[in-house]
Order: structure tokens, then sequence, then C-alpha cells
């Protein structure tokens, strides 16, 4: 069955751990994701009920590096994070692939990342650890595994069911990618997914295009003609996504990434945007 959690947001970071726990608890969400596998987090998780979420996975910008050393060290430091994690029994591993040097392509990051994240993913399967990547393209539009082009590539290197997506349509939304299409394409590869809805303005269309603002200053995680929000308070229909992850036998967490500024910035908020977000899945569940 899937359930709800989410992924910890800015201000409710900033609290003790377990009270957080605790909370999430008391308000009916399955599971929390972690940025590293603490034995004290996971401690508090199992205390009061609630499921491992992800686990993020660091080391992945040197895979990326151009430099054979570097991406050695890339490979050393993802093997590290992927046995830690194993040892504290997490299953699935978050990350995004952003290469280091903020002007290089994608084909090079492609050709960098077929030669060393193979390594990472024979140390991943052994482990019984699933790597999922978030098609969050990166501040300069450069990261791999957003669009189904560079994702086909990257699967053909690694076809195997230790490497998948973290769907999140939002990020789709963004950059006009059919989030719908993505999903029956790429729907069986899902490890984990998102809760995180777009808004279109057509006024910022209209204004700066796809480009973003000159003179404007667009709002927390927004980009003048789009900004991230709550789901079922954007453009994505929740209910064809949930239908269609489970047509593909997805059994697993919807985890809510709260980057709504009409939410963000305080404990209280940030609380209140992640229950609204959960009520607004429910229904479809």
């Amino acid at each position: 069955m899937i359930q709800v959690g989410f992924r910890i947001p800015g201000a409710l970071g900033r609290i003790p751990f377990a009270e957080l726990a605790a909370w999430a608890a008391e308000n009916g969400f399955g599971s929390i994701d972690l940025g590293s596998p603490s034995p004290e987090n996971v401690a508090a998780l199992k205390a009061n009920g609630l499921g491992l979420g992800t686990c993020d996975l660091g080391g992945t910008r040197d895979l990326l590096s151009t430099d054979e050393a570097v991406q050695k060290k890339g490979i050393e430091a993802c093997s590290a994070g992927l046995e830690a994690m194993a040892a504290q029994g997490f299953t699935k591993a978050f990350t995004t692939f952003n290469p280091p040097d903020s002007t290089q392509s994608r084909r090079v990051s492609l050709e960098n990342w077929s030669k060393s994240f193979p390594e990472v993913a024979k140390v991943a399967a052994r482990l019984g650890v699933r790597i999922a990547v978030e098609g969050w393209p990166g501040p300069n539009n450069n990261a791999l595994g957003v669009t189904p082009e560079t994702l086909r590539a990257m699967f053909a290197v690694v076809p195997g069911d230790e490497f998948g997506i973290n769907y999140d349509p939002s990020h789709l939304v963004r950059i006009g990618v059919d989030y719908q299409r993505f999903l029956r394409e790429f729907g069986g590869r899902a490890i984990h997914a998102h809760g995180k809805d777009t808004q279109l303005d057509g006024d910022g269309a209209y204004l700066y295009g796809n480009l973003g603002p000159s003179l404007d200053r667009p709002v927390h995680c927004g980009g003048g003609d789009w900004r991230y929000c709550i789901p079922g308070e954007g453009v994505v229909n929740w209910a064809w996504v949930l239908g269609e992850l489970q047509r593909h036998g997805f059994d697993d967490t919807i985890a809510i990434e709260l980057e709504d500024f009409r939410y963000n910035g305080s404990v209280e908020g940030d609380k209140l945007g992640l229950i609204r977000a959960k009520a607004n899945l429910t229904p479809y569940l």
C-alpha cells in the first residue's frame, strides 16, 4: 500500500529529530527521508513506528568529473555511503547527478558517469540498496537523469534494478516534459516518489518567457513563470499519478517535499504545509 511520508523541510530540520518523529507519527505519516544514516535518527523512527524513507547518497558529483582521480574518490565515497546505509537497514538511496564543473555539458557528464557509476551500482546491488535519481535540473540545467533522453542512456549503461528514479512530476512540469508520458515510460523504474506540484504563471510567462526575471525577484522555489507548490494545488493530476504508479507495481512511499513559499520558513508553517499536502494526497491512496 502506498503511504505518505516526507523529506524534512528547512525549519523542521532545526528541531530535535525525536520530537519530529513523534509529531510525524501523531499526524499519520508513514516514514521520513533522512540526509544521513544516523543510528540515533533511525532508532527514533523505529520507536515511533515509522518506516525508513530514502537516505541521501553523497559523492555523486565527483562521479561526473573528467579527472579519473576525482572519479575514484567519488566511487569510494558512494560505496562507503551505501555500506553505512545498509548497516542501518536502508534499502533506498536518493541522489542527483550534478557535475562539479557548472559549465560542463550533459554529454561530457554522461561519458564520465558511464565509466564511474557502474562500480557504484555493483556495490548497491551487493548490499540490496537501490539508488533513485531525482530529475532536479540543477542550478545550470546540466544535471543528468532529468529528461528521457539522458535517462534512456543511463539505463542502457546500468539496466539492473539497483538503479531507478525518484519520480517527482514538479520538475517535469517546470521544464516542459510531459509528466504523464514520462511515468508511462519509466514507471517500472520508480523506486521512490516525491509529493510536490508546480503552478504555472501565465503573466510571468509573458513577462519573462522561460528565461526568468531580470529585474523582479521570483518567490522562493520559483522561476517567474513557475513555482513549486504542495501537491493538489498545481497542474499535476495526482489521482492519475497514483493510479499509474500502482499500475506499474509501485507500493512504496510518496514523500512530500515541501518547497512552497506560502509555508516554508517556520516550524509551524512547515507542519501546516505537510499536513495540507498529506490531506490533498490521501483521497487517492
